[in-house]
């Protein structure tokens, strides 16, 4: 009799949304499938549950893979366990349930956290409909042409993106889509769960320095209007865009000093602190 195969759904960073569902098919499998043996063996420790495990990721060699099927052969159920969220989307997961469904076993998914879900509706933007693109590309012209092809997709779209790439990304997005409103989500669901929101420029402001954690980027469709802020069009008479003065009004309500404000400024404009220390005085002084 073949077995079952039982997708289970992993905390993305808070241990209390593990459901009670996921519990008992932990507890009640015969073997675990994972991404990471170490991540899912210290989440099976945290639960007082010892259970084979077996590693199936994205390198999986060929003695995995017979394992798994050989263990479904023989009535056993496995569960699979990706690294964090809801498993077969952009992870291994993916694949174990076509194999599973190949041979005629029941496959099996439980609902659970996912970072996809979660970044659509906390991003505030448009949510009747979204796609989900998995990483951007890390390099070269694919990657510029991903970015290229966001331009014209009218509905909105998540990626997942690296810390140490979120820069250069959010760089890239300001030039082009300078107007796009987007939303970034880090530590999602974790004790110091960050939004930034805003243009991509005004994003890259927003998150200054930050280069750690996981990285989730919502970004609006070509046909959404902007309802976060006022038009980022410059201000009449004015030598700056409007989300530039925005972002100096609420960094100096919040306590930084002008020369303080206008140097991250300075780098995303490409013009130098002193001439925008003296725009702003001036306008100051009108």
């Amino acid at each position: 009799m073949a077995g079952q195969l039982i997708l289970v759904p992993t905390p993305i960073g808070n241990l209390g949304d593990l459901t009670q569902r996921a519990i008992g098919a932990l507890q009640s499998c015969d073997r675990v499938a994972c991404e990471d043996t170490r991540r899912t063996g210290g989440l099976l420790k945290h639960l007082g549950i010892d259970k084979p495990l077996l590693r199936f990721d994205d390198h999986v060699p060929e003695s995995s893979v017979e394992a798994v099927t050989q263990a479904l052969a023989r009535g056993e159920t496995v569960a699979y366990c990706s690294d964090a969220g809801m498993p077969g989307v952009n992870d291994p997961g993916f694949e174990l349930a076509r194999l599973a469904r190949a041979a005629g076993v029941k496959v099996t998914v439980l609902p659970g956290p996912s970072a996809v879900t979660l970044a659509v509706v906390a991003s505030g933007l448009p949510n009747h409909a979204f796609s989900f693109l998995g990483y951007l590309p890390s390099r070269g012209e694919p990657r510029r042409t991903f970015l290229q092809k966001l331009a014209g997709r009218e509905e909105t779209t998540v990626v997942f993106e690296t810390p140490h790439r979120i820069h250069e990304t959010l760089a890239e997005l300001a030039e082009m889509l300078p107007d796009r409103e987007i939303a970034l989500g880090r530590e999602l669901t974790k004790l110091h769960e960050t939004w930034y929101r805003g243009t991509p420029a005004e994003v890259h402001i927003q998150l200054g320095s930050e280069h750690r954690g996981e990285m989730v980027l919502v970004i609006a469709g070509a046909a959404a209007k902007r309802v976060v802020g006022a038009s980022s069009a410059s201000h009449e008479g004015e030598d700056l865009p409007a989300w530039a003065w925005r972002f100096l009004e609420a960094a100096r309500e919040g306590g930084m000093t002008l020369r303080e404000a206008v140097k991250p400024l300075s780098r995303h404009l490409g013009r130098g602190a002193s001439e925008l220390y003296r725009l702003v005085t001036l306008r100051d002084a009108v």
